[in-house]
């Protein structure tokens, strides 16, 4: 497990408004990765999970040592130029509306581009990704 000094310094350091949103489709990643490892850590799809609590559950990964949470940070925003990008790295807006933090360039199996401050999931629900659940 990662030191809780370690920890809580990484999560000062991470915006209170960053959420992930994964679409419920395997990432394109080495199985045993790091990436795979962390992206493992987020079950809800479709659903904004904050940056934050991926890093937590990340940290604390059953029998393994944990993974550090600045590597998880940089592995979710790496994976934003990944083709596709099924974990998508949001910024909740007081409006209610989820944005793209950075361009996300193939976004999803329909490789749907996302410009830097686009919304992705608005404050009414509504997804402008694709989900595993839409392709059934």
């Amino acid at each position: 497990m990662i030191p809780d000094a370690v920890l809580a310094d990484a999560l000062a350091r991470t915006p209170l408004d960053h959420y992930v949103i994964w679409t419920g489709r395997d990432p394109a990643v080495q199985s045993g990765s790091l990436r795979s490892r962390a992206f493992a850590c987020v079950c809800e799809v479709g659903a904004p999970v904050s940056l934050r609590t991926l890093m937590q559950r990340a940290s604390k990964l059953d029998g393994q040592a944990g993974l550090h949470p600045d590597a998880v940070r940089s592995a979710v925003r790496l994976h934003q130029q990944a083709k596709p990008a099924v974990l998508l790295l949001v910024e909740r807006r007081p409006s209610g509306d989820y944005v793209a933090v950075a361009d996300i360039p193939f976004a999803g199996a329909l490789n749907r581009r996302f410009s830097a401050g686009e919304v992705v999931l608005d404050r009414q629900g509504a997804r402008r990704f694709d989900t595993l659940a839409d392709a059934a």
